[in-house]
Formats: C-alpha cells, structure tokens, sequence
C-alpha cells in the first residue's frame, strides 16, 4: 500500500450538558449502520496473496520490477496455502480484543482471492484465469478461503470487511507507470472499470461483507481522466453510490477516490492524527513495517507495548485502529504477530471496558503522562508514564451537578485515595506502575 500523508483537521472541542455526562462533543456524528463500527475501536486487517509466497512484501513485484510472465510463472503459480487456518486466526483475533477482521480480495498484484468468473481477469497468456482457485495448486482443494474466514468470523460474533485494489498491475488493461499503473486507452479504462464491478458484485454478492476497504486509487484526479490519472473524483463517486445499491448498510472507506471526503471514514496509514478528524476515521498499521509477509521484516516487530499505546491514542482521539498480520505464504501465521496479538490481548482483558464504547478525550489537552477515554459518567486515564512522587495529577470534570465519587484501578478494583482542588484531582498511587504497558485508573461521576 501508498504510504498516507495525513492531514489532520482542526476540530472544537465542546462539552454536553452538566446534566448528562462528562462527555466531549463528539467530532461528527456515527450513522447507525456504523455504530458497531465505531463502537468496535479495534480490528484486524489481513494482507494474504500470492506475494506471501515469496515473503518479500505485497509491493514486490513492482519494488523488484518483476515481470508479469515471472511473477505469475515463478511465484503466483506455486502460493498454496494448505495450511491457512481461519478458526486460528480468528482465535488470536479474539484474544486480541479485536472486533472485526478485513483481508485482502484482491491486491494490486490482481490474483483474486476468491473464484471470480469475470473473464477479463486472466494471467498474462490470456488463458487461465488469474485467481486462487483457477490458476494455483490450491485450486485442487475445492477450498474458499474468504468463506472459511467469514463462517468463523460470525461463528465468534466478530464482524467480517473485504479489501479490493483499484489499480491492477496484472490487468491487461493496464501498465505499470512507476508504482501505480497506466491506462491502455480510453475504451479499456471503460471495460475494466466495468468489469470491476462485476468482480465487486460477486464479493458482495457472495461475502455480504460489513466493511468494504478499497486500496489503489492513486492514479486520481478531480477532473476529466487521461491515460495516466485515469481514476477520477466522478469514478469515486459512482463506485460508492454502486456500492450502496448492492449493499445499503456496507461501511466503505474513503479511497474509492481519496481527498475529496468521499466514503463513509477516513483511513490515515501507519500514522496517528494529533487530535481527532472532522468524520470516522480509522488508522491502519503494521506490526514490522510489512504488510504482506516479509521475511526481512521477521526480526523488526515493534513492541507490544507500543501498540497498545496507539490502540489508546487512536481511540483517545476518537478513531479505530486496524492492526495488520501478513500470513505466510502456505497459510499459517508468524510468531512474531501471535506473540504481540497475545501481549495486546492480556492487557485488552483486563482494560478492554475503557477502549469498547467510548469516545474521546473529554478535556481540551492531553496530559504529558499519558492520555484519556470516557464513557458515559465515567473517565479513564491511561498512564503511559507513571509518577515517580506516586502522586498524579489528573483534570476534573467541572460540573455543579456532577461529582466524583470513586477512583479505582481498572485491572485490579482497588479503590485509590485522592484529593480534589480546583480543575485538578490529586491522586494517590501505588509507587510501582502496575501495568507498564498502560496502566488505566477509573475515576466515576455521579
């Protein structure tokens, strides 16, 4: 995937009613078909294709200027993953704390994930068609991947997105044009956008996925397309309105045509907005700066640690967090990203209360510490950095009709002592932090 520039936009904060909660007027308003979304906070992508096979990241046929006739021959032609297992997966999805889980269709390398019968999408002889079913070894299992994905994903309440790519470096319509791709001409722009949609049609169709989250539209522009900027403001437009007709309550992200606030979110890559966007938004991230599996990549996770303080920050600033695993190429995970699922899994089982179901930071400023969440009469303060004087000082919530009336650690209940002066609450804690990934105090309003 395009590395993202995010531009951040500058929202107000403001406060409901003393009456109500100590609550941050929310940033934009959540449609209903997107509450679960919003709700959920945490999700899993997944980046699974024929560049798992050769482990040297999802951009390797366009970085290593790889043929279409090589790449498909020596490395597409042998992906078979034998071993992918949904209900594992799914499993460490949901020791994770993640509530929904969005895998790669079609990635811009154009091997579709699924058993597609649109014709156009051939390997580059014109004679097979270009798909995990119809042009690997694979196929002979009589296998389908996304719906193995998908019956566990419902079988553990967790909801289950799709990911398509809108360039196609295979597609006979088109060429490479460095990292994106050049049009053939006019009347196959026409066609393959056609028959794009007959592809998105079947995933639908089929899938009956929740979140749809589309990837490749760089070759845009607001105005008329030409050969080399052939997908347009227009184009993003009608694929969203298409999208609808199909499925009404589908969320999908901004890059049907990025930068002109189409789409239901937006969708910030590998990065974290310093204060929350003017709509949805969620960012996606990697494990080790790979997301297709990378075996160059294996000895560079982050720390589980990290992760969960971007998990924090990212719903502190009212967004979600999409956190990546690139599977290997015959299926099975790295230990690497089960390692930091299970890490960011152990602390989500004690602190998952102050992630699901709230919003954002309820004061005007984040605290040099560490941030905040809330939900309903309740703020959480997640400590990063612990005091060394066991002393924190932590904003109030200002209200003639509201007061606090305990402050408790998350993790274990234990009722901690304070004061209060002014616009601050002194509180007393422990002198050892007792979770240094994140430790989440409770202060309740009645």
């Amino acid at each position: 995937m395009k590395k993202l520039i995010t531009i951040c936009l500058a929202f107000t904060l403001a406060f409901c009613s003393a009456l109500s909660v100590p609550l941050q007027a929310s940033a934009y308003n959540i449609p209903s078909n997107m509450e679960w979304w919003a709700d959920s906070r945490f999700g899993m992508f997944i980046h699974f294709g024929g560049y798992s096979e050769y482990g040297h990241g999802e951009w390797a046929m366009n970085v290593e200027k790889i043929s279409k006739k090589e790449y498909q021959e020596k490395i597409a032609a042998k992906f078979n993953p034998t071993k992918f297992n949904a209900k594992t997966i799914v499993s460490y999805a949901k020791k994770a704390g993640m509530k929904y889980i969005v895998i790669t269709a079609k990635h811009h390398e154009g091997l579709a994930m699924w058993d597609t019968q649109v014709e156009s999408f051939k390997d580059y002889t014109g004679q097979k068609i270009f798909s995990l079913q119809k042009y690997t070894p694979f196929g002979e299992t009589g296998r389908d991947i996304l719906m193995e994905l998908k019956d566990t994903c419902e079988a553990e309440g967790i909801q289950f997105g799709l990911y398509y790519s809108i360039i196609d470096w295979n597609h006979s319509s088109q060429e490479f044009a460095p990292n994106f791709t050049k049009i053939a001409s006019m009347k196959a722009r026409e066609s393959y956008i056609k028959d794009m949609k007959a592809q998105l049609q079947e995933l639908v169709t089929k899938y009956d996925p929740a979140v749809f989250w589309f990837d490749g539209d760089w070759t845009y522009n607001k105005g008329k397309a030409t050969l080399s900027n052939w997908w347009t403001k227009s184009d993003g437009k009608d694929l969203y309105n298409f999208m609808k007709k199909i499925s009404p309550n589908i969320i999908v992200n901004e890059r049907v045509c990025r930068g002109f606030n189409l789409g239901d979110f937006e969708c910030p890559e590998q990065s974290v907005p310093v204060e929350a966007l003017s709509r949805p938004w969620e960012t996606c991230q990697t494990m080790n700066s790979a997301w297709g599996y990378d075996i160059s990549r294996e000895k560079s996770y982050r720390t589980t640690k990290s992760m969960v303080q971007e998990l924090v920050t990212v719903a502190s600033r009212d967004g979600n967090y999409l956190l990546n695993i690139g599977p290997k190429g015959d299926g099975t995970m790295t230990s690497g990203s089960k390692k930091i699922l299970n890490g960011i899994g152990s602390w989500m089982e004690k602190n998952s209360n102050s992630i699901y179901g709230t919003s954002g930071n309820p004061f005007p400023k984040e605290p040099s510490w560490g941030t905040y969440t809330q939900k309903g009469k309740t703020v959480y303060a997640h400590v990063f950095k612990w005091p060394k004087d066991k002393k924190l000082t932590v904003s109030r919530y200002k209200s003639k009709k509201l007061k606090l009336n305990k402050v408790y650690l998350q993790n274990t209940g234990k009722k901690l002592k304070y004061t209060v002066k002014g616009s601050k609450i002194t509180i007393k804690v422990p002198k050892e932090a007792p979770d240094k990934k994140d430790t989440v105090i409770v202060m309740e309003y009645k």
